[in-house]
Protein backbone atom coordinates (compact mmCIF):
# COMPACT_ATOMS: atom_id res chain seq x y z
CA UNK A 1 0.00 0.00 0.00
CA UNK A 2 2.87 2.37 0.73
CA UNK A 3 4.29 1.64 -2.72
CA UNK A 4 0.89 2.48 -4.19
CA UNK A 5 0.85 5.74 -2.22
CA UNK A 6 4.32 6.69 -3.49
CA UNK A 7 3.36 5.77 -7.06
CA UNK A 8 0.22 7.90 -6.86
CA UNK A 9 2.19 10.86 -5.53
CA UNK A 10 4.45 10.72 -8.57
CA UNK A 11 2.09 9.51 -11.28
CA UNK A 12 -1.37 10.13 -9.84
CA UNK A 13 -4.27 10.72 -12.19
CA UNK A 14 -6.12 14.00 -12.56
CA UNK A 15 -8.33 13.15 -9.55
CA UNK A 16 -5.50 12.55 -7.08
CA UNK A 17 -4.53 16.18 -6.29
CA UNK A 18 -8.21 16.92 -5.59
CA UNK A 19 -8.41 13.83 -3.38
CA UNK A 20 -5.34 14.89 -1.40
CA UNK A 21 -6.62 18.46 -1.07
CA UNK A 22 -10.00 17.27 0.22
CA UNK A 23 -8.42 14.77 2.61
CA UNK A 24 -6.08 17.43 4.00
CA UNK A 25 -8.94 19.92 4.47
CA UNK A 26 -11.14 17.35 6.21
CA UNK A 27 -8.32 16.28 8.52
CA UNK A 28 -7.38 19.83 9.48
CA UNK A 29 -11.00 20.91 9.98
CA UNK A 30 -12.46 17.94 11.85
CA UNK A 31 -9.60 16.35 13.80
CA UNK A 32 -9.67 17.50 17.43
CA UNK A 33 -6.28 15.88 17.95
CA UNK A 34 -4.79 17.97 15.15
CA UNK A 35 -6.44 21.12 16.52
CA UNK A 36 -5.10 20.39 20.01
CA UNK A 37 -1.58 19.88 18.69
CA UNK A 38 -1.69 23.19 16.81
CA UNK A 39 -3.13 25.04 19.81
CA UNK A 40 -0.43 23.78 22.18
CA UNK A 41 2.30 24.58 19.67
CA UNK A 42 1.00 28.15 19.37
CA UNK A 43 1.02 28.45 23.17
CA UNK A 44 4.60 27.11 23.27
CA UNK A 45 3.43 24.09 25.24
CA UNK A 46 3.74 21.55 22.49
CA UNK A 47 5.69 18.41 23.27
CA UNK A 48 6.55 15.15 21.57
CA UNK A 49 3.87 13.21 23.47
CA UNK A 50 0.80 15.42 22.96
CA UNK A 51 -0.71 13.00 20.43
CA UNK A 52 -0.11 10.01 22.68
CA UNK A 53 -1.76 11.74 25.66
CA UNK A 54 -4.79 12.50 23.48
CA UNK A 55 -4.94 8.86 22.38
CA UNK A 56 -4.63 7.52 25.92
CA UNK A 57 -7.40 9.83 27.12
CA UNK A 58 -9.55 8.49 24.28
CA UNK A 59 -8.81 4.90 25.35
CA UNK A 60 -9.60 5.67 29.02
CA UNK A 61 -12.89 7.33 28.08
CA UNK A 62 -13.81 4.32 25.96
CA UNK A 63 -12.97 1.82 28.71
CA UNK A 64 -14.89 3.85 31.31
CA UNK A 65 -17.89 3.88 28.96
CA UNK A 66 -17.62 0.09 28.56
CA UNK A 67 -17.48 -0.33 32.35
CA UNK A 68 -20.58 1.83 32.90
CA UNK A 69 -22.56 1.02 29.76
CA UNK A 70 -24.96 -1.35 31.52
CA UNK A 71 -25.82 1.14 34.27
CA UNK A 72 -29.47 2.30 34.01
CA UNK A 73 -28.45 5.96 33.85
CA UNK A 74 -26.61 5.35 30.55
CA UNK A 75 -29.47 3.49 28.88
CA UNK A 76 -31.53 6.67 28.31
CA UNK A 77 -31.98 7.49 24.64
CA UNK A 78 -30.08 10.79 24.83
CA UNK A 79 -27.04 9.03 26.31
CA UNK A 80 -27.21 6.41 23.57
CA UNK A 81 -27.32 9.09 20.87
CA UNK A 82 -24.49 11.05 22.51
CA UNK A 83 -22.41 7.87 22.82
CA UNK A 84 -22.91 6.98 19.15
CA UNK A 85 -21.90 10.49 18.05
CA UNK A 86 -18.69 10.31 20.13
CA UNK A 87 -17.94 6.76 18.95
CA UNK A 88 -18.33 7.38 15.24
CA UNK A 89 -16.55 10.74 15.44
CA UNK A 90 -13.47 9.11 16.98
CA UNK A 91 -13.57 6.24 14.47
CA UNK A 92 -13.74 8.68 11.54
CA UNK A 93 -10.99 10.82 13.08
CA UNK A 94 -8.70 7.77 13.23
CA UNK A 95 -9.56 6.89 9.62
CA UNK A 96 -8.87 10.46 8.46
CA UNK A 97 -5.55 10.52 10.32
CA UNK A 98 -4.49 7.19 8.83
CA UNK A 99 -5.36 8.17 5.26
CA UNK A 100 -3.73 11.59 5.73
CA UNK A 101 -0.56 9.95 7.07
CA UNK A 102 -0.54 7.54 4.12
CA UNK A 103 -1.37 9.80 1.18
CA UNK A 104 -0.74 13.42 2.22
CA UNK A 105 1.88 13.78 4.95
CA UNK A 106 5.36 14.34 3.53
CA UNK A 107 7.37 14.81 6.71
CA UNK A 108 9.94 12.07 7.33
CA UNK A 109 9.18 9.73 10.21
CA UNK A 110 11.25 10.99 13.14
CA UNK A 111 10.58 8.02 15.41
CA UNK A 112 9.38 4.70 14.06
CA UNK A 113 8.89 3.45 17.61
CA UNK A 114 6.62 6.34 18.53
CA UNK A 115 4.71 6.01 15.27
CA UNK A 116 4.26 2.26 15.85
CA UNK A 117 2.97 2.89 19.37
CA UNK A 118 0.47 5.42 18.03
CA UNK A 119 -0.95 3.04 15.44
CA UNK A 120 -1.18 0.21 18.00
CA UNK A 121 -3.18 2.49 20.30
CA UNK A 122 -5.40 3.43 17.34
CA UNK A 123 -5.98 -0.25 16.65
CA UNK A 124 -7.11 -0.79 20.25
CA UNK A 125 -9.39 2.25 19.99
CA UNK A 126 -11.09 0.78 16.92
CA UNK A 127 -11.94 -2.35 18.90
CA UNK A 128 -13.13 -0.37 21.93
CA UNK A 129 -15.32 2.16 20.12
CA UNK A 130 -16.91 -0.32 17.73
CA UNK A 131 -17.75 -2.50 20.76
CA UNK A 132 -19.46 0.49 22.38
CA UNK A 133 -21.50 1.04 19.21
CA UNK A 134 -22.58 -2.61 19.01
CA UNK A 135 -23.54 -2.61 22.71
CA UNK A 136 -25.44 0.67 22.51
CA UNK A 137 -27.39 -0.49 19.49
CA UNK A 138 -28.03 -3.97 20.88
CA UNK A 139 -26.56 -5.66 17.82
CA UNK A 140 -25.03 -8.67 19.54
CA UNK A 141 -27.03 -11.87 19.05
CA UNK A 142 -27.28 -13.36 21.60
CA UNK A 143 -26.82 -10.28 23.82
CA UNK A 144 -23.32 -9.98 25.27
CA UNK A 145 -21.99 -8.51 28.47
CA UNK A 146 -19.92 -5.34 28.09
CA UNK A 147 -16.50 -6.96 28.53
CA UNK A 148 -17.43 -10.00 26.43
CA UNK A 149 -18.52 -7.68 23.61
CA UNK A 150 -15.26 -5.74 23.92
CA UNK A 151 -13.22 -8.95 23.74
CA UNK A 152 -15.05 -10.05 20.58
CA UNK A 153 -14.53 -6.65 18.94
CA UNK A 154 -10.80 -6.58 19.79
CA UNK A 155 -10.43 -10.16 18.54
CA UNK A 156 -11.95 -9.15 15.22
CA UNK A 157 -9.57 -6.18 14.94
CA UNK A 158 -6.36 -8.07 15.69
CA UNK A 159 -7.27 -11.24 13.78
CA UNK A 160 -8.67 -9.33 10.77
CA UNK A 161 -11.69 -11.60 10.81
CA UNK A 162 -15.33 -10.46 10.49
CA UNK A 163 -16.98 -10.05 13.89
CA UNK A 164 -19.15 -13.04 14.77
CA UNK A 165 -22.23 -12.94 16.96
CA UNK A 166 -23.99 -9.96 15.37
CA UNK A 167 -27.54 -9.75 14.09
CA UNK A 168 -27.83 -10.79 10.44
CA UNK A 169 -29.43 -7.47 9.45
CA UNK A 170 -27.65 -5.31 6.86
CA UNK A 171 -26.55 -2.45 9.13
CA UNK A 172 -24.67 -4.64 11.67
CA UNK A 173 -22.90 -6.57 8.91
CA UNK A 174 -21.91 -3.44 6.95
CA UNK A 175 -20.61 -1.85 10.17
CA UNK A 176 -18.59 -4.97 10.95
CA UNK A 177 -17.00 -4.88 7.47
CA UNK A 178 -16.28 -1.16 7.93
CA UNK A 179 -14.49 -2.03 11.18
CA UNK A 180 -12.52 -4.68 9.34
CA UNK A 181 -11.52 -2.25 6.57
CA UNK A 182 -10.19 0.33 9.05
CA UNK A 183 -8.35 -2.40 10.95
CA UNK A 184 -6.73 -3.56 7.71
CA UNK A 185 -5.49 -0.04 6.91
CA UNK A 186 -4.00 0.32 10.39
CA UNK A 187 -2.35 -3.12 10.23
CA UNK A 188 -0.75 -2.18 6.91
CA UNK A 189 0.60 1.03 8.47
CA UNK A 190 1.90 -0.89 11.49
CA UNK A 191 3.73 -3.36 9.25
CA UNK A 192 5.11 -0.45 7.20
CA UNK A 193 6.42 1.17 10.40
CA UNK A 194 8.10 -2.05 11.52
CA UNK A 195 9.71 -2.57 8.11
CA UNK A 196 10.68 1.13 7.94
CA UNK A 197 12.24 0.98 11.39
CA UNK A 198 14.23 -2.14 10.51
CA UNK A 199 15.39 -0.60 7.22
CA UNK A 200 16.42 2.61 8.97
CA UNK A 201 18.37 0.57 11.52
CA UNK A 202 20.15 -1.31 8.74
CA UNK A 203 21.10 1.96 7.03
CA UNK A 204 22.52 3.36 10.28
CA UNK A 205 24.47 0.17 10.84
CA UNK A 206 25.94 0.27 7.35
CA UNK A 207 26.83 3.90 7.84
CA UNK A 208 28.84 3.15 10.96
CA UNK A 209 30.92 0.38 9.40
Amino acid sequence: MLRIARWLRVRGGFWFPAFKWLLDRLFRAFSLGHQLNNFLERKLLGGPWVSEVYQLLSVLIGLCWIALIERPVLTAIYWIVFGLVVVFYRILEILLFSLHWLFVAKRPVESYGRSLLGFLINLCEIGIFFAIAYLLLGWFDPPQGAWSGLFKSLSSVFSLQPLSGLHEARCPRVTAWFQLAISWVLIVLIVANVVGGISRGEKKLKGTV
